[in-house]
């Protein structure tokens, strides 16, 4: 459905994300229309494509995916244009412009502007701003005309003119697959389109080309950092419609370019993209180096008890071991599961340090992992985007995060908690800011859940055995008293968890139906668990799923509990923004990292609110567009209304946003989904965010599949490759020395 109006107020926009609110005058009636927008002004003439909807709050909408501008058309639009747009030029001038040249008024005006000065009214400084005006805004808008002939949003297109200039039809109708080194969230297909509709050759070589980068950067999205070679030949003979030996031609000519490189892993052929292999190569690069260092030997055991007496802890050989280690080499490793102690190692580890004068720095890959360790340690901990300065930067595109320049890191020791959560692109970036003589002490449960982005870093460095690792296995006594606890190092080792009916914290309650498992949840934030304990049900219980999609997920438990928990009232004030309602004493979480968002504590001023951070909206005030958020009792955090889409509720949060915290009260759906999301190292990592109870509800045999299911585990990377490798090299380098 198509609706034509002239734009009579930008009720609201977001200059993140482009969500804009429009008043749209219809004749002599008016619509609101909702959507992404770009450079959208007051009396701009538009034509949507969309559908009516009916907004429960707001009424009747239009809800437009895609817009463009109306370029004038007849000789009245065009004097309109002209006078509305060029300052000093009225509709008198306008008007004698287009009488006198008709329909080459337009290429009058930016191709042939001496003849202007013809017109009565004109002088040079007019004349080339009607120059400048029309060879900006109206190729801009004839480019996003052209562009969304082949489905491509006017945001996107923007981009796009951006990113190439007044050319760009010019440029896409030479080139089209060119824009996806541009813009890296677009599609092969849309590109594509335009390319068959050019009449350019299938095997035509930029297209080639083109498509295979576009089809491993796909593939890298699932994790990977590399290709089986055969599989990325059969995929893209798929995608592109060639045979294999055209194929095989193109990825030669790439290798020869240094776009991909091609490696022998375990006999087999992988392909790697430019910036994958170049980081697996540097990270490998420095573990190797650091590992040919050696660190003035010490006998620790007297430091090592002197702490430990302190701090009151009676440690374990098994403990006693990993301290030793990571005190006396330039890198090392410690690994295990909960309750074996990671973190009174890493207590005992700065005591040390500090004893010893050495300047340390704690980090971790995310806010809520970083603030965890602060808490259990006493000490400050930054994440690795706050020690490296690493600001926000487009999240697709991988060669621009491989090439930052980050801070370099000054102090002699970098301690590294939750390192199972580090891709290889971050951990590029680490080795990057690190000195050759900074000392590298990595701590994580390898169990875990890989990382968001590519690699399997932690995995790969400990299965390589080129760093001294020391697994912690024992688990200890306070923490073998938990079946929370004691079913997950069950789960670990492949073994199905058991459940109690009493003495316990972990319970299981099956369901055969999603409506019913719904109806457990909410009984049990209603008035179940109430009756157990004395707890805030709101900020106590954390519900965790594995997706945010279907009547399990994220999106629709967030709706269901926010009307159970936090209701529509008279007192409390609300806004919604993107479909979403956020209510006064809602819980949220912060989703992206926000450096520069200030906030005080007993009137000190502190900046930084991480991705994973959960509060509280105290307050809305629709007046000024504002809305507080408390995080943790004591930070008081200010929003613009359109830095919202920062902020998402968090009543209920994905097993992958919770890795790094933990939670009193875990309640766990685990009903039915996409199999391969269901693993074993996914329940795993929702099982260890438990403190004090996780409830698991749902179906058994879904639960089971997931302690069978190890397919998360089974990324395809280099890195443990090129660590023996060089290992070896070093080794008959040695030799021979």
């Amino acid at each position: 459905m198509k609706i034509e109006g002239k734009v009579a107020t930008i009720i609201f926009k977001n200059e993140t994300n482009n969500w804009t609110v429009l008043l749209i005058k219809q004749k002599n009636e008016y619509i609101t229309c909702v959507g992404e927008t770009e450079e959208v002004e007051v009396d701009d003439e538009l034509e949507f494509e969309g559908e009516v909807v009916s907004h429960k709050v707001y009424g009747e909408q239009f809800k437009f995916s895609s817009y463009k501008k109306i370029l004038p058309k007849t000789s009245s639009a065009l004097i309109s244009y002209i006078a509305d747009n060029i300052a000093g030029v009225g509709k008198k001038t306008a008007k004698n412009i287009v009488d006198m040249f008709g329909d080459e008024t337009v290429n009058v005006i930016r191709f042939s502007m001496d003849k202007l000065y013809e017109v009565k009214g004109l002088n040079t400084e007019k004349i080339e701003r009607m120059n400048d005006f029309f060879n900006s805004e109206w190729e801009k808008w004839n480019t996003i005309e052209f562009l969304s002939n082949f489905h491509i949003s006017t945001v996107v297109a923007n981009r796009i003119y951006q990113a190439v200039g007044k050319d760009t039809i010019e440029i896409v109708k030479v080139n089209p697959y060119s824009l996806l080194g541009l813009i890296k969230s677009l599609d092969f297909k849309v590109v594509d389109e335009i390319g068959r509709s050019l009449n350019i050759d299938l095997n035509n070589p930029d297209r080639l080309d083109n498509g295979i980068i576009y089809a491993i950067n796909k593939i890298t999205e699932f994790g990977h950092t590399c290709v089986e070679l055969e599989n990325l030949t059969n995929y893209c003979v798929e995608l592109l419609q060639v045979d294999d030996a055209e194929i095989s031609q193109a990825i030669t000519r790439l290798v020869l370019a240094q776009k991909l490189f091609i490696d022998k892993i375990d006999g087999e052929k992988y392909v790697f993209r430019q910036s994958m292999y170049l980081a697996e190569e540097n990270v490998a690069n420095c573990v190797i180096e650091h590992t040919r260092q050696t660190v003035k030997k010490e006998k620790m055991s007297k430091l090592i008890s002197m702490v430990s007496k302190e701090n009151n802890i009676e440690l374990s050989k098994e403990q006693i071991n990993a301290i030793d280690t990571c005190l006396n080499n330039m890198i090392s490793i410690v690994t295990g599961g909960p309750g074996t102690g990671k973190t009174t190692i890493i207590k005992c580890i700065i005591d040390i340090l500090e004893i010893q004068k050495k300047d340390y720095v704690l980090c971790a890959p995310t806010g809520r992992a970083a603030k965890r360790i602060t808490q259990t340690t006493g000490k400050e901990a930054k994440t690795l985007h706050r020690l490296l300065e690493i600001s926000k930067i487009d999240d697709n595109d991988i060669d621009m995060f491989y090439e930052y320049q980050v801070k370099q890191i000054e102090e002699e020791v970098v301690i590294i908690d939750e390192a199972s959560m580090i891709d290889i692109m971050m951990m590029n970036n680490l080795v990057k800011g690190i000195k050759p003589n900074t000392q590298l002490i990595i701590v994580g449960d390898v169990n875990q859940l890989p990382s968001v982005g590519p690699g399997s870093v932690l995995k790969d460095i400990i299965l390589s055995d080129v760093v001294p690792t020391v697994e912690l296995k024992q688990i200890y006594r306070q923490s073998a008293k938990s079946d929370i606890i004691v079913n997950a190092h069950k789960v670990n080792d492949g073994i199905y968890p058991e459940f109690k009916s009493k003495d316990t914290d972990l319970f299981f309650i099956p369901t055969k139906t999603i409506e019913q498992t719904v109806a457990e949840i909410s009984s049990l934030i209603s008035y179940r668990l109430k009756n157990y304990a004395p707890l805030d049900i709101v900020k106590d219980i954390q519900i965790l799923t594995p997706v945010k999609k279907t009547e399990l997920g994220t999106i629709h438990l967030n709706e269901e509990i926010q009307e159970l928990l936090n209701p529509k009232s008279e007192d409390k004030n609300q806004i919604e923004f993107a479909s979403k309602i956020f209510r006064e004493n809602d819980k949220v979480m912060q989703i992206v990292n926000n450096y520069d968002k200030k906030y005080s504590i007993e009137g000190k001023f502190f900046e930084g609110i991480y991705n994973g951070d959960i509060g509280y909206i105290k307050s809305i005030d629709k007046e000024e567009e504002k809305l507080y958020v408390e995080f943790d009792d004591e930070r008081l955090v200010e929003y613009d209304f359109e830095e919202l889409d920062e902020l998402e509720h968090s009543y209920a949060i994905t097993i992958h946003k919770s890795q790094g915290s933990e939670f009193d009260y875990v309640i766990l759906p685990i009903f039915t989904g996409y199999k391969k999301l269901l693993t074993r190292n996914l329940l795993y990592t929702a099982m260890t965010r438990a403190k004090k109870m996780l409830i698991i509800i749902g179906n058994r045999n879904v639960l089971n599949y997931m302690v069978d299911n190890l397919e998360s585990k089974n990324r395809r990377t280099g890195l443990k490759e090129k660590l023996e490798n060089l290992l070896y090299v070093n080794k008959k380098t040695v030799k021979k020395e």
